[in-house]
This record gives C-alpha cells, structure tokens and sequence, in this order.
C-alpha cells in the first residue's frame, strides 16, 4: 500500500497531527465475528435435529365426536360404533381412503356402526358420540 488511497491519506494526516489511529473498533470485531461464525455453524444444526427428536407422536383416541379425523393419527382404527342421534335429529359420517377418494357415507337415525382402517380419513357431523370396540 502506498499510503495514496483514501485509507492511507486519512491514516497519514492522523499520523502527521499527532493523533492515534483507534485500533479497539477492529479488534473487538477480529476476536466477535469468528466467535459468532463458530457458534451458528456448530451448534445451529444441533438444536433442530433435538426439537425434532423431542417431538411426540399425537396419542389416537378411542372416543369422537363432530369433526375431521385421519385413523392411525387422531384416532384409533377398528370398528367405530355409535348409539345414534336424539329423536328427531341426524348424524352423517363420510370416509376417504389414503388416496381421497369417498370410501362409504352414511346418515344415522338411530344405533350404527363403521369399520375405519388404518391412513383413512373421516368426518362425523351431527350430535352422535362415536366410539372404538
């Protein structure tokens, strides 16, 4: 470096006054930014892989009501039965397979029963409370 360039005239006309040039600006950043580098490329991957190894599976229920549920997650496969709805009223279920497509439907005035296999979804609508046997 010659001492031409913006850095060097600045550093040469300190220099030529009787001033220090500050040298704890550059030292702190020379001693933090590799602390800081170190610390995101060894330990950034450690935390997510432990999140993801303290992640517990959703425990299937045995007992449903009114809503959307996929066997094998939210509840448990198997033979789902129910006493119906109240006089008057009307409970339906549907139930897709792992693909989407509608497996079986059904609207319930009274006592019914409905085989959910494992990866199949359903809906319950209606005030009926279903259960596994």
């Amino acid at each position: 470096m010659d001492g031409t360039g913006p850095y060097g005239r600045y550093y040469a006309e300190r220099a030529a006054a009787g001033q220090r040039t500050v040298l704890w600006p550059w030292v702190l950043l020379a001693l933090v930014v590799p602390v800081v580098l170190v610390g995101v490329f060894v330990h950034g991957d450690d935390r997510a892989e432990a999140t993801a190894v303290h992640q517990s599976a959703p425990v299937p229920v045995r007992e449903a009501t009114e809503g959307v549920y996929r066997a094998g997650l939210d509840l448990a496969p198997g033979t789902w039965t129910t006493d119906g709805p109240a006089p008057g009223r009307e409970c339906v279920y549907t139930r897709t397979g792992p693909d989407g497509a509608e497996v079986s439907r059904g609207a319930l005035h009274g006592p019914a029963a409905a085989r959910i296999l494992d990866g199949e979804a359903v809906v319950f609508i209606g005030a009926c409370t279903w259960s596994v046997r």
